[in-house]
Protein backbone atom coordinates (compact mmCIF):
# COMPACT_ATOMS: atom_id res chain seq x y z
CA UNK A 1 0.00 0.00 0.00
CA UNK A 2 1.40 3.41 -1.13
CA UNK A 3 1.38 6.66 1.17
CA UNK A 4 -1.37 8.38 -0.37
CA UNK A 5 -3.92 5.08 -0.29
CA UNK A 6 -2.46 5.02 3.69
CA UNK A 7 -2.74 8.42 4.62
CA UNK A 8 -6.69 8.20 3.09
CA UNK A 9 -7.55 4.96 5.05
CA UNK A 10 -5.98 6.25 8.18
CA UNK A 11 -8.09 10.16 8.10
CA UNK A 12 -10.98 8.75 6.46
CA UNK A 13 -13.33 8.78 9.37
CA UNK A 14 -11.87 12.74 10.00
CA UNK A 15 -13.94 14.84 7.59
CA UNK A 16 -13.31 18.92 8.32
CA UNK A 17 -17.07 20.68 8.47
CA UNK A 18 -18.48 22.21 5.26
CA UNK A 19 -19.96 24.76 6.90
CA UNK A 20 -16.05 25.39 8.67
CA UNK A 21 -15.14 25.35 5.07
CA UNK A 22 -17.38 27.52 3.54
CA UNK A 23 -17.21 30.91 6.16
CA UNK A 24 -13.25 29.74 6.16
CA UNK A 25 -13.38 30.43 2.12
CA UNK A 26 -15.61 34.29 3.42
CA UNK A 27 -12.63 34.96 5.50
CA UNK A 28 -9.68 34.52 3.36
CA UNK A 29 -11.44 36.91 0.69
CA UNK A 30 -12.10 39.88 2.66
CA UNK A 31 -8.07 40.41 2.63
CA UNK A 32 -8.96 44.44 2.51
CA UNK A 33 -10.74 44.99 5.46
CA UNK A 34 -8.14 44.77 9.12
CA UNK A 35 -8.10 40.93 10.20
CA UNK A 36 -8.86 40.41 13.85
CA UNK A 37 -6.91 38.01 16.15
CA UNK A 38 -9.83 35.88 16.66
CA UNK A 39 -10.78 35.95 12.90
CA UNK A 40 -7.24 34.84 12.20
CA UNK A 41 -6.79 32.30 14.70
CA UNK A 42 -10.32 30.68 13.15
CA UNK A 43 -8.96 30.99 9.82
CA UNK A 44 -5.67 29.17 11.14
CA UNK A 45 -7.26 26.14 12.46
CA UNK A 46 -9.14 25.49 9.72
CA UNK A 47 -6.16 25.48 7.50
CA UNK A 48 -4.62 22.48 10.28
CA UNK A 49 -7.72 20.92 9.84
CA UNK A 50 -7.29 21.11 6.00
CA UNK A 51 -3.72 20.31 5.76
CA UNK A 52 -4.07 17.44 8.46
CA UNK A 53 -6.78 15.81 6.15
CA UNK A 54 -6.35 17.06 2.82
CA UNK A 55 -7.32 13.83 1.09
CA UNK A 56 -10.93 14.87 2.76
CA UNK A 57 -11.08 18.32 1.95
CA UNK A 58 -10.04 17.30 -1.85
CA UNK A 59 -13.18 15.82 -2.16
CA UNK A 60 -15.46 18.63 -1.50
CA UNK A 61 -15.47 21.60 -3.78
CA UNK A 62 -15.24 24.57 -0.91
CA UNK A 63 -12.49 22.35 0.62
CA UNK A 64 -10.29 21.67 -2.60
CA UNK A 65 -10.22 25.12 -3.60
CA UNK A 66 -8.94 26.38 0.05
CA UNK A 67 -6.24 23.66 0.26
CA UNK A 68 -5.05 24.44 -3.45
CA UNK A 69 -4.49 28.33 -2.19
CA UNK A 70 -3.04 26.78 0.47
CA UNK A 71 -0.68 24.34 -1.52
CA UNK A 72 -1.37 23.18 -5.00
CA UNK A 73 0.90 20.66 -5.30
CA UNK A 74 -0.52 18.87 -2.18
CA UNK A 75 -4.66 19.83 -3.82
CA UNK A 76 -3.37 18.23 -6.62
CA UNK A 77 -1.65 15.03 -5.19
CA UNK A 78 -4.82 13.89 -3.07
CA UNK A 79 -7.22 14.96 -5.86
CA UNK A 80 -8.53 11.76 -7.23
CA UNK A 81 -8.40 10.99 -10.93
CA UNK A 82 -11.74 11.77 -13.20
CA UNK A 83 -11.24 11.84 -16.82
CA UNK A 84 -14.95 12.21 -17.36
CA UNK A 85 -17.89 14.62 -16.08
CA UNK A 86 -21.54 15.00 -17.06
CA UNK A 87 -23.68 17.36 -15.74
CA UNK A 88 -27.04 18.68 -17.21
CA UNK A 89 -26.55 16.35 -20.67
CA UNK A 90 -23.31 17.59 -21.10
CA UNK A 91 -20.10 15.85 -20.90
CA UNK A 92 -16.34 17.04 -20.32
CA UNK A 93 -13.50 15.11 -20.53
CA UNK A 94 -9.73 14.34 -21.51
CA UNK A 95 -9.28 13.35 -25.17
CA UNK A 96 -5.09 13.56 -24.97
CA UNK A 97 -2.04 14.63 -23.52
CA UNK A 98 0.88 15.63 -24.44
CA UNK A 99 4.05 16.20 -22.21
CA UNK A 100 6.98 17.50 -23.80
CA UNK A 101 9.63 19.18 -22.22
CA UNK A 102 8.85 22.46 -20.11
CA UNK A 103 5.07 22.31 -22.13
CA UNK A 104 1.90 19.95 -21.44
CA UNK A 105 -0.61 20.44 -23.80
CA UNK A 106 -4.11 18.34 -23.65
CA UNK A 107 -6.99 18.36 -25.62
CA UNK A 108 -10.32 18.72 -23.51
CA UNK A 109 -13.56 17.86 -25.63
CA UNK A 110 -17.23 19.42 -25.01
CA UNK A 111 -20.02 16.85 -25.84
CA UNK A 112 -23.47 17.59 -25.33
CA UNK A 113 -26.56 18.49 -27.87
CA UNK A 114 -26.70 22.12 -26.61
CA UNK A 115 -23.21 22.21 -27.74
CA UNK A 116 -22.60 24.07 -30.64
CA UNK A 117 -19.98 25.40 -33.03
CA UNK A 118 -20.06 28.77 -31.58
CA UNK A 119 -20.36 28.00 -27.91
CA UNK A 120 -18.27 30.55 -25.02
CA UNK A 121 -17.28 29.10 -21.87
CA UNK A 122 -18.18 32.87 -20.87
CA UNK A 123 -15.15 33.08 -18.80
CA UNK A 124 -16.19 30.18 -16.14
CA UNK A 125 -13.82 27.93 -16.50
CA UNK A 126 -10.47 27.65 -14.15
CA UNK A 127 -7.48 25.35 -14.75
CA UNK A 128 -5.05 24.08 -11.67
CA UNK A 129 -1.84 22.56 -11.61
CA UNK A 130 0.83 21.76 -9.04
CA UNK A 131 3.42 24.12 -10.63
CA UNK A 132 4.21 27.57 -11.21
CA UNK A 133 3.15 27.94 -14.94
CA UNK A 134 1.93 30.24 -17.37
CA UNK A 135 -1.21 28.65 -19.84
CA UNK A 136 -3.66 29.73 -22.34
CA UNK A 137 -6.81 27.77 -23.74
CA UNK A 138 -7.75 27.69 -27.73
CA UNK A 139 -10.49 26.01 -29.43
CA UNK A 140 -9.60 23.61 -31.84
CA UNK A 141 -11.77 22.28 -33.41
CA UNK A 142 -15.47 21.12 -33.37
CA UNK A 143 -17.44 17.82 -34.51
CA UNK A 144 -21.14 18.49 -35.92
CA UNK A 145 -21.42 14.64 -36.20
CA UNK A 146 -21.17 14.06 -32.20
CA UNK A 147 -21.87 17.52 -30.87
CA UNK A 148 -18.03 17.56 -29.70
CA UNK A 149 -16.23 21.05 -29.14
CA UNK A 150 -12.45 20.37 -28.45
CA UNK A 151 -10.24 22.86 -26.90
CA UNK A 152 -6.74 22.81 -26.69
CA UNK A 153 -4.69 23.85 -23.26
CA UNK A 154 -1.21 24.75 -23.02
CA UNK A 155 0.58 25.08 -20.35
CA UNK A 156 4.44 25.95 -19.52
CA UNK A 157 6.99 26.29 -16.48
CA UNK A 158 7.79 29.35 -15.79
CA UNK A 159 11.30 28.68 -15.05
CA UNK A 160 11.90 26.97 -18.40
CA UNK A 161 12.38 23.18 -16.19
CA UNK A 162 10.34 20.07 -17.60
CA UNK A 163 7.29 19.11 -16.61
CA UNK A 164 7.62 17.20 -13.31
CA UNK A 165 6.64 13.74 -13.40
CA UNK A 166 3.75 12.53 -11.79
CA UNK A 167 1.62 15.95 -11.34
CA UNK A 168 -2.15 16.13 -12.25
CA UNK A 169 -3.66 19.37 -14.07
CA UNK A 170 -7.77 19.64 -12.72
CA UNK A 171 -9.85 21.62 -15.68
CA UNK A 172 -13.45 22.91 -13.80
CA UNK A 173 -16.08 24.86 -15.91
CA UNK A 174 -19.71 26.58 -14.39
CA UNK A 175 -21.33 27.40 -17.53
CA UNK A 176 -20.93 27.88 -21.31
CA UNK A 177 -23.04 29.73 -23.95
CA UNK A 178 -25.30 28.28 -26.57
CA UNK A 179 -26.72 29.55 -29.66
CA UNK A 180 -24.26 32.55 -30.58
CA UNK A 181 -25.39 34.50 -33.32
CA UNK A 182 -23.99 37.75 -35.23
CA UNK A 183 -26.19 40.10 -37.14
CA UNK A 184 -23.74 43.08 -38.48
CA UNK A 185 -24.08 45.65 -40.50
CA UNK A 186 -27.82 46.07 -39.65
CA UNK A 187 -30.65 48.78 -40.24
CA UNK A 188 -32.29 49.74 -36.75
CA UNK A 189 -36.20 50.62 -38.06
CA UNK A 190 -35.97 53.72 -35.80
CA UNK A 191 -37.16 57.40 -37.33
CA UNK A 192 -34.63 59.43 -35.82
CA UNK A 193 -36.20 62.32 -36.65
CA UNK A 194 -39.11 61.69 -34.02
CA UNK A 195 -36.64 61.46 -31.25
CA UNK A 196 -35.25 65.15 -32.15
CA UNK A 197 -36.19 66.64 -28.84
CA UNK A 198 -34.79 66.73 -25.21
CA UNK A 199 -35.41 63.46 -23.56
CA UNK A 200 -36.10 62.74 -19.91
CA UNK A 201 -33.06 61.37 -18.17
CA UNK A 202 -32.46 59.21 -15.56
CA UNK A 203 -32.51 60.49 -11.81
CA UNK A 204 -29.96 58.74 -9.73
CA UNK A 205 -31.41 54.45 -9.86
CA UNK A 206 -28.33 53.74 -11.84
CA UNK A 207 -25.36 51.89 -10.98
CA UNK A 208 -22.13 51.09 -13.66
CA UNK A 209 -21.82 47.55 -14.67
CA UNK A 210 -18.50 47.01 -12.55
CA UNK A 211 -20.20 48.15 -9.39
CA UNK A 212 -19.55 51.45 -8.41
CA UNK A 213 -22.16 54.55 -8.45
CA UNK A 214 -22.77 56.21 -11.34
CA UNK A 215 -22.39 59.86 -11.25
CA UNK A 216 -25.01 61.26 -12.97
CA UNK A 217 -23.12 64.95 -13.58
CA UNK A 218 -23.55 67.31 -16.62
CA UNK A 219 -20.57 65.53 -18.71
CA UNK A 220 -22.55 62.55 -18.41
CA UNK A 221 -26.29 61.66 -18.95
CA UNK A 222 -28.23 58.84 -19.42
CA UNK A 223 -31.74 58.50 -20.88
CA UNK A 224 -34.32 56.86 -18.61
CA UNK A 225 -35.66 53.67 -19.75
CA UNK A 226 -38.56 53.45 -21.19
CA UNK A 227 -40.62 50.81 -23.34
CA UNK A 228 -38.90 49.14 -26.59
CA UNK A 229 -39.01 51.61 -29.27
CA UNK A 230 -37.39 49.07 -31.54
CA UNK A 231 -35.72 45.24 -31.61
CA UNK A 232 -32.79 45.13 -34.24
CA UNK A 233 -32.05 41.60 -32.61
CA UNK A 234 -33.77 38.84 -30.02
CA UNK A 235 -32.93 40.14 -26.85
CA UNK A 236 -31.69 43.23 -27.58
CA UNK A 237 -34.26 46.04 -27.58
CA UNK A 238 -33.50 50.29 -28.14
CA UNK A 239 -35.78 51.52 -25.02
CA UNK A 240 -35.04 55.58 -25.29
CA UNK A 241 -33.77 58.11 -27.84
CA UNK A 242 -33.47 61.83 -28.07
CA UNK A 243 -30.91 64.73 -26.70
CA UNK A 244 -29.20 65.40 -23.64
CA UNK A 245 -26.45 67.86 -22.70
CA UNK A 246 -26.48 68.79 -26.53
CA UNK A 247 -25.94 65.51 -27.65
CA UNK A 248 -28.40 62.97 -29.24
CA UNK A 249 -28.49 59.20 -27.40
CA UNK A 250 -29.39 56.11 -28.43
CA UNK A 251 -29.95 53.78 -25.61
CA UNK A 252 -29.55 49.51 -25.83
CA UNK A 253 -30.86 47.29 -23.37
CA UNK A 254 -29.25 44.04 -23.01
CA UNK A 255 -31.75 42.25 -21.25
CA UNK A 256 -29.24 40.62 -18.13
CA UNK A 257 -25.82 40.54 -20.06
CA UNK A 258 -24.23 39.14 -16.78
CA UNK A 259 -27.01 35.66 -17.67
CA UNK A 260 -26.17 36.04 -21.97
CA UNK A 261 -23.71 38.41 -22.32
CA UNK A 262 -26.29 39.95 -25.79
CA UNK A 263 -24.19 43.04 -26.35
CA UNK A 264 -24.10 45.43 -30.01
CA UNK A 265 -22.88 48.61 -31.71
CA UNK A 266 -24.90 51.57 -32.99
CA UNK A 267 -23.78 54.23 -35.59
CA UNK A 268 -25.23 56.59 -37.79
CA UNK A 269 -25.06 56.38 -41.21
CA UNK A 270 -25.88 59.05 -44.10
CA UNK A 271 -27.70 58.95 -47.46
CA UNK A 272 -24.34 58.18 -48.99
CA UNK A 273 -23.07 55.23 -46.49
CA UNK A 274 -20.54 57.40 -44.78
CA UNK A 275 -20.43 56.24 -41.28
CA UNK A 276 -21.11 58.92 -37.92
CA UNK A 277 -19.06 56.93 -34.82
CA UNK A 278 -20.17 58.01 -31.47
CA UNK A 279 -17.95 60.30 -28.90
CA UNK A 280 -18.78 58.37 -26.17
CA UNK A 281 -20.51 55.03 -25.15
CA UNK A 282 -21.72 54.26 -21.45
CA UNK A 283 -22.59 50.99 -20.01
CA UNK A 284 -24.78 50.83 -16.76
CA UNK A 285 -27.01 48.61 -15.04
CA UNK A 286 -30.37 49.18 -13.34
CA UNK A 287 -31.22 47.10 -10.10
CA UNK A 288 -34.36 49.04 -8.88
CA UNK A 289 -35.98 45.36 -9.33
CA UNK A 290 -35.01 42.77 -7.39
CA UNK A 291 -35.99 40.00 -9.87
CA UNK A 292 -35.77 42.00 -13.13
CA UNK A 293 -32.20 43.51 -13.35
CA UNK A 294 -31.36 45.06 -16.41
CA UNK A 295 -28.22 46.03 -18.74
CA UNK A 296 -27.96 48.95 -20.82
CA UNK A 297 -25.49 50.26 -23.44
CA UNK A 298 -26.10 54.32 -24.73
CA UNK A 299 -24.57 55.83 -27.65
CA UNK A 300 -23.92 59.48 -27.78
CA UNK A 301 -23.49 61.41 -31.15
CA UNK A 302 -22.44 64.77 -32.37
CA UNK A 303 -25.34 65.45 -34.77
CA UNK A 304 -27.98 68.90 -34.57
CA UNK A 305 -31.47 67.32 -34.81
CA UNK A 306 -32.04 69.39 -37.65
CA UNK A 307 -29.36 66.97 -39.25
CA UNK A 308 -31.00 64.09 -38.59
CA UNK A 309 -33.36 63.77 -41.48
CA UNK A 310 -30.51 62.70 -43.36
CA UNK A 311 -29.28 60.06 -41.02
CA UNK A 312 -30.33 56.33 -40.42
CA UNK A 313 -29.26 53.96 -37.50
CA UNK A 314 -27.29 50.67 -37.94
CA UNK A 315 -25.45 48.51 -35.62
CA UNK A 316 -23.96 45.02 -34.92
CA UNK A 317 -26.04 42.97 -32.81
CA UNK A 318 -24.33 39.73 -30.95
CA UNK A 319 -26.86 37.30 -29.06
CA UNK A 320 -26.88 34.19 -27.33
CA UNK A 321 -29.92 31.76 -27.12
CA UNK A 322 -28.99 29.77 -23.87
CA UNK A 323 -27.33 29.49 -20.99
CA UNK A 324 -26.08 26.11 -19.70
CA UNK A 325 -25.19 25.85 -16.42
CA UNK A 326 -23.05 22.71 -14.51
CA UNK A 327 -20.68 22.14 -12.15
CA UNK A 328 -17.76 19.82 -14.04
CA UNK A 329 -14.70 19.01 -12.80
CA UNK A 330 -11.84 16.45 -13.99
CA UNK A 331 -8.60 15.70 -13.16
CA UNK A 332 -5.81 13.60 -14.95
CA UNK A 333 -2.04 13.09 -15.27
CA UNK A 334 -0.16 15.38 -17.30
CA UNK A 335 1.55 12.26 -18.87
CA UNK A 336 1.60 11.58 -22.65
CA UNK A 337 -1.64 9.74 -23.65
CA UNK A 338 -4.22 9.55 -26.14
Amino acid sequence: MNFSETYTRVNAPVSPSPCLIEKTLEKTKAQRSPFPLHRLAAVTAAAVVLLATPALAAQTEPGYHLLYALSPASAQFFQPIQRSCTDNGVTVEVDSVRVKGDTAQAYIALRGDTVDANIDLFDSYSFHFPFDQTQHCERAGFDPDTNTMFYLVTAQTMDGSPIPQGRKMTFSLGCFLSGKRALEGAAVPLELTDYAAEAKTAEGCFRTGGGGNLSLSDSVSMLRPGEALAEPAPGLTVTAAGYADGLFHVQLCQGDAGELDNHGRLWLENREGKRLEDLSTVNFTDFSKEDARQDYQEFAFDVAPEDLKNYTLHGDFYTVSARIDGNWRITFPLENAG
